[in-house]
């Protein structure tokens, strides 16, 4: 505490009793009667044992000063401490985040403190935008959280910033627990060493979750604190309009508590009997009708391309996904992209590509003067779900097959469905980018506008020995892959009188794709 409140080292006066008790238990401090009462609150817990803790979880608000009053101090703490390493021996604090550029949040806190500090300031050998070089060989430095890039190093202290957005999925590239895992043996010999892991509350899913669940049979403490709580500056009444605008987000926001509002929108269970596995990309086959989708570059970073097909049976196939990576610094030659989208488009016979309203009219003009035309499909944020309404049809009934591409794998799997208090649903990526499964999902809807004619038949049918024998319910009807009414028939008109799984009208007009439909029925 006096490493953090000294002028001439960190020099920070403004820490809240909830900021001071989080740290001081970490370290084993004594703690005085009102300290022990935030702690209690705050970890769950009914003793507290004065002994520094190696690893400590932190679910608090936004705005609380997780990263900046916490993170940041236990950082400049560890890294000028002395963890009895080998003479000359490097090692490391690593700052973890689901991206770089959200790990940069408390590299910016850190590199101010130092600055700042006419003690702290001499050790510095090197600064650049992410790597801290300090003369006792310790070197602060961002990562993105995959285990190759924690691998083979001493660590005398790791922030885990946002750990409740990290990949959780069975299947996910860079599993949060797999890198925690390559990340514990760097620790093994150091002494002292800390893993401080910190995040807003996000699914009731991964590593986040499982320790909150698990809390009160854990060595370490995880604690659960409101915005309010870590920062007094911050009234209910400075967010009340967030609270007007969704309570669930208010709740798990500032409160700091899990919903039931974000699910994933993909589960592994679903997503994994559509890969083909093994197949990068589908040459091109005469007779077949393909359809192309892009997403454009943002700010010169990625432009993905997506080429799919449909074969009789309704079953989308997706033929080839690309992606072009650009940076601020270095953005994406335009017109050399585009002409390399051209080749590709001519070589599958496509004459035209859809894509979304982004820079839309350049590229509209270029693609037209090359020969391809461009068709633009405006959305917005809330009407992600309304986009991938047709991939999500096809997931679920299992018609479409995906290409074996470890990054669309991974946006696939990083995308998280929202429910609002109306009912509305957003999805949009847990963290990272999302281009390339923006681009499938345009293909989908578009390739659906064109699918292959089909033998279609209408017919009465008598819906309560239909139900009986075939268990027809609205949420899993056996007749949702080849009806052309699904999955907009409740809106329609076409299939009411479902109400808690009663049918109360004996009659209903279906239409059906005669090819389509299971040799059971």
């Amino acid at each position: 505490m006096d490493f953090v409140r000294r002028c001439d080292l960190l020099n920070d006066q403004n820490l809240s009793e909830t900021q001071i008790t989080c740290l001081k238990s970490i370290y084993g401090l004594p703690l005085n009667d009102h300290e022990r009462e935030i702690y209690f609150r705050g970890t769950g817990r009914t003793t507290y044992e004065e002994k520094e803790q190696p690893e400590a979880t932190l679910i608090a608000g936004r705005r609380g000063g997780k990263t900046g009053k916490l993170a940041a101090p236990i950082v400049c703490y560890e890294a000028f401490r002395d963890h009895g390493l080998p003479p000359g021996e490097d090692a490391y604090v690593m700052l973890l985040a689901p991206t770089l550029k959200q790990a940069r949040i408390a590299f910016r806190y850190i590199r101010k403190y130092l600055k700042n500090s006419p003690i702290l300031s001499k050790p510095i050998i090197r600064m650049t935008r992410d790597e801290i070089t300090l003369d006792n060989n310790v070197v602060i430095g961002c990562h993105a959280c995959t285990q190759d890039g924690v691998r083979g190093r001493t660590v005398v202290a790791i922030v885990c910033d946002e750990i409740g957005f990290w990949a959780f999925e069975e299947d996910a590239a860079n599993l949060a627990d797999e890198v925690l895992a390559a990340l514990r043996p760097g620790m093994a010999s150091v002494r002292n060493a800390k893993l401080i892991k910190i995040s807003t509350p996000f699914t009731k899913s991964g590593v986040l979750w499982g320790e909150f669940q698990r809390r009160g049979e854990l060595d370490y403490p995880v604690w659960q604190v409101t915005t309010f709580e870590m920062n007094p500056t911050i009234t209910t009444q400075m967010v009340e309009s967030e609270r007007q605008h969704s309570e669930e987000k208010y709740r798990r926001e500032y409160l700091a508590e899990f919903t039931d509002s974000i699910s994933s929108w993909i589960p592994s269970e679903i997503l994994n009997p559509c890969i083909a596995r093994g197949r990068q990309q589908l040459p091109r086959q005469h007779g077949l009708n393909y359809v192309a989708a892009l997403d454009p570059a943002s700010r010169g970073h990625n432009f993905a391309l997506v080429i799919v097909h449909q074969v009789p049976n309704g079953t989308v196939v997706v033929d080839l996904v690309r992606i072009w990576t650009g940076s601020t610094k270095v953005p994406l030659p335009f017109e050399g992209v585009l002409n390399e989208i051209k080749t590709i488009l001519e070589s599958y016979g496509i004459s035209s590509a859809v894509g979304d309203q982004f820079n839309c009219d350049a590229i509209q003009q270029y693609l037209q003067k090359i020969g391809i035309m461009y068709e633009i499909n405006v959305f917005g944020p809330q009407a992600s779900a309304q986009l991938f309404s047709g991939l999500n049809h096809l997931r679920v009934q299992g018609k479409i097959e995906i290409l074996d591409d470890k990054a669309l794998l991974q946006q696939l799997r990083n995308l998280t469905e929202e429910r609002s208090q109306r009912g509305q649903i957003d999805v949009r990526p847990s963290s990272g980018k999302d281009d390339q499964a923006v681009a499938l999902a345009l293909a989908v809807s578009e390739v659906m506008k064109h699918r292959p004619p089909d033998i279609f038949e209408s017919v009465i049918v008598d819906r309560r020995p239909l139900r009986a024998e075939l268990r027809l319910e609205p949420e899993n009807c056996p007749l949702a892959a080849p009806c052309e009414n699904h999955p907009n028939c409740l809106d329609q008109g076409y299939c009411l009188g479902f109400k808690n799984g009663i049918v109360s009208a004996p009659l209903v007009r279906i239409s059906f794709n005669i090819a389509a439909l299971p040799h059971t029925i």
